[in-house]
């Protein structure tokens, strides 16, 4: 019998159980090591705390390694497999048990949740209907569809679902969804496939803030020494094959001559254009996964999908998401300095097509447009805040500004401007928006990086296509009292009463 005084153990706290336990060695037993575990898991589930019945814990498969033998057993209720409810017994090549891993639900809380537990289950037709637009969300279909009936058991939750698998092409990917039997909802979701790294060279977020000059010009794009500590070397994350700047949130492959490399290595200087599809690649992934690192992920994710990037959309000196109906892509221009080359110009750009995935159609009315504009400014500035010094923090894109046709400007814009509401509005969209991002960049110092993005986040979820001023700030205000209790009420109140919005 298993003594867990004389092992070491790993609580799981939620459920009162060891987790693991390891550090000791039964005395050899004999038979193969499915016999051998099922043995051991006989003489030790009430040491284990496992309620389950071996007759309930089904075996799954041995693996062999070079120095042992793992036999993994997946447990069932009512007949029915829990997902991520296993015990996995570890034997050495002694025929010794040296490690128990236990992730098995207490039978207790499933007869709770479960057993008493009144379903009605949705018709199949039903299920398949959710099962058709989820696949037409992700892309084409590729192979079969599997479907089969689980307990669903992680993240707290204990409920009878489908679990659905399927690959699907264009963009590839390997789906799985876990579905509510009783209403539909998807509990989980999420793309196994495995994808690529690579390796690329960029400007974090340009070359402005990374050398600390203000005396640089573009040059027409050409290579100059003092650019040379301004690169880095970075990693590219989930590159689908084929060899492109493709993966789960950027595809570049619409910009003209678009890169390509078998060895998923990218790396360009300024001169080469394909330099700013790196660009586009790296910063709007690694925000993404910012974006999803505060929560926003699987069923609540904010464009967690490819977004299809223009790298070099023309001569112009601008830069734009277009909303229109099979589009939903952005554009770099050109003109003066390439966009693409300063992140916070692409940055804000990401900022539209985020509201846009909110809310379609966001900014009908002009104070909706301004807040558009301010937005994308505070996410360029909020996002790029721990890379800069003190002083650059409050402007933008102040490579991009080097380059104006009328001579080069210290920044586009900045997040500090004392404009008040609503006698300083003059009707144009970008300058009436530094209204909006300076009461974000209070609200920032307020509720701090991380709070206020992920408030600021949120309250776009309360607002609507002919928005306003007041409408986003009294947004803020509720999304901080959803996610953290309304702690902040009275200081983002006063930041909008301040600068007569409210």
């Amino acid at each position: 019998m298993l003594d867990l005084k004389k092992c070491k153990v790993r609580w799981d706290r939620e459920k009162y159980t060891p987790k693991k336990v390891y550090d000791f060695e039964t005395k050899p037993i004999k038979g193969t090591p499915r016999e051998i575990a099922k043995t051991f898991l006989k003489e030790n589930l009430d040491s284990l705390k496992i309620s389950a019945s071996s007759g309930d814990l089904k075996f799954e498969g041995t693996t062999e390694s070079l120095g042992a033998s793992t036999v993994l057993f997946q447990q069932y209720f009512e007949g029915t497999p829990i997902h991520g409810a296993w015990v996995a017994v570890h034997i050495d090549k002694q025929n010794r048990v040296f490690m128990v891993k236990n992730d098995t639900v207490p039978v207790p809380q499933l007869k709770e949740k479960i057993s008493k537990a009144k379903v009605s289950h949705l018709p199949s037709s039903k299920v398949d209907t959710i099962i058709k637009k989820k696949i037409e969300e992700y892309g084409v279909l590729s192979g079969t569809i599997k479907k089969e009936s689980m307990i669903y058991a992680l993240k707290g939750n204990l409920r009878r679902a489908w679990k659905v698998k399927f690959g699907t092409k264009k963009p590839a990917g390997s789906w799985i969804l876990f579905i509510d039997k009783t209403n539909g909802h998807i509990i989980e979701e999420r793309d196994v496939l495995w994808k690529a790294t690579g390796k690329g060279q960029v400007f974090i977020p340009n070359p402005v803030v990374a050398l600390d000059r203000d005396d640089l010009f573009d040059k027409k794009d050409k290579e100059q020494e003092i650019f040379k500590d301004a690169y880095k070397t970075v990693v590219l994350n989930g590159l689908e094959s084929g060899g492109h700047l493709k993966g789960p949130y950027v595809d570049t492959t619409i910009t003209p001559k678009c890169a390509k490399s078998s060895n998923l290595e990218f790396i360009y200087t300024r001169q080469d254009d394909r330099f700013e599809e790196v660009m586009a690649y790296y910063h709007i992934d690694t925000l993404q996964r910012y974006i999803q690192s505060l929560g926003f992920k699987d069923n609540k994710g904010i464009l967690n999908h490819p977004v299809k990037v223009n790298a070099h959309g023309g001569p112009d000196d601008q830069s734009y998401y277009d909303p229109s109906p099979g589009k939903h892509d952005i554009t770099y221009g050109d003109g003066g300095v390439d966009d693409a080359e300063d992140a916070e110009v692409m940055t804000h750009e990401y900022g539209h097509a985020i509201q846009d995935a909110i809310v379609p159609g966001f900014g009908q009315k002009n104070e909706g447009r301004a807040m558009g504009e301010g937005f994308g400014d505070y996410l360029a500035g909020s996002f790029f805040y721990k890379l800069k010094k003190a002083s650059r923090r409050v402007k933008i894109a102040e490579w991009d500004a080097k380059g104006y046709a009328g001579g080069p400007q210290e920044c586009l814009r900045r997040l500090d401007s004392p404009k008040h509401y609503p006698e300083d509005m003059e009707g144009e969209e970008h300058s009436d928006g530094e209204i909006w991002s300076a009461c974000l960049w209070q609200v920032r110092k307020l509720l701090g990086g991380k709070k206020a993005d992920t408030v600021i986040l949120e309250s776009h979820f309360y607002l609507n296509q002919y928005s306003d001023f007041k409408d986003g700030a009294e947004a803020i205000i509720m999304a901080e009292k959803n996610l953290y209790g309304g702690k902040k009420t009275k200081g983002l109140t006063k930041i909008f009463q301040d600068r007569g919005i409210l």
